[in-house]
């Protein structure tokens, strides 16, 4: 753990650019500019768009997922187009909103294309937050540091309308997940080392919201 810790110590003073996003100059009603809305699988990409929320983190706008897939097994995807890299710190705010069954929304990292990215997943209905990579198009998930064998990920209770704040730190091969602006666990894995672009994710038939978007680019 204390590798894990020195290597985020060290490289925390590399900031080499930032894409910060909180949608207020954007119209209601339209998908906001910098983004492609896509699905993994093959899926369909769902109905995106800046709307304007009383409860929004900051002012007034936020995305939304305002309308989710029919299909259980689509993965839409909104990704942010203006940065890519290889080591950042990303962060987001964000509420699910609903949906049927598995309530699930995400953040993804060094994003490819549709098969090739890591995922953060946050689950409403299986109250856990757990750490993904999707390769080839097989989503398999990476191993907490010094978690339970055969765990997945971290218990957590996640409710629908509720807002969070989430972020990731990714260095090389090192990843720490902060929830809460509290750290909540480190993980190693050298899979998917190549730059790549980042942003956010639902499953299926859930709704959300997110607000505050921001990609700090280290390398």
């Amino acid at each position: 753990m204390r590798s894990v810790a020195a290597a985020f110590a060290i490289l925390s003073f590399l900031g080499l650019g930032t894409g910060s996003v909180n949608f207020d100059s954007v119209q209601p009603g339209v998908v906001p500019p910098d983004w492609t809305f896509t699905s993994t699988h093959g899926g369909t990409p769902g109905r995106w768009e800046v709307r304007f929320d009383r409860s929004a983190p900051s002012r007034g706008n936020v995305l939304e997922q305002v309308a989710g897939t029919s299909g259980e097994y689509d993965f839409p995807v909104g990704v942010f187009d203006k940065v890519t890299c290889r080591d950042g710190d990303l962060s987001v705010k964000f509420r699910i909103d609903g949906g049927r069954m598995d309530r699930t929304v995400g953040l993804v990292w060094r994003y490819q294309d549709p098969n090739n990215y890591y995922l953060l997943h946050f689950s409403a209905d299986e109250k856990n937050i757990v750490l993904f990579r999707v390769r080839g198009g097989r989503v398999e998930p990476v191993p907490v540091i010094g978690g339970r064998r055969g765990a997945l990920g971290v218990a957590h209770d996640i409710r629908v309308g509720q807002w969070y704040v989430a972020k990731v730190e990714f260095r090389g091969t090192r990843i720490r997940v902060l929830f809460g602006n509290r750290r909540l666990f480190d993980a190693d894995d050298s899979a998917l080392a190549a730059p790549g672009k980042t942003g956010v994710w639902t499953r299926g038939r859930t709704t959300a919201s997110f607000d505050d978007f921001r990609i700090d680019k280290k390398g």
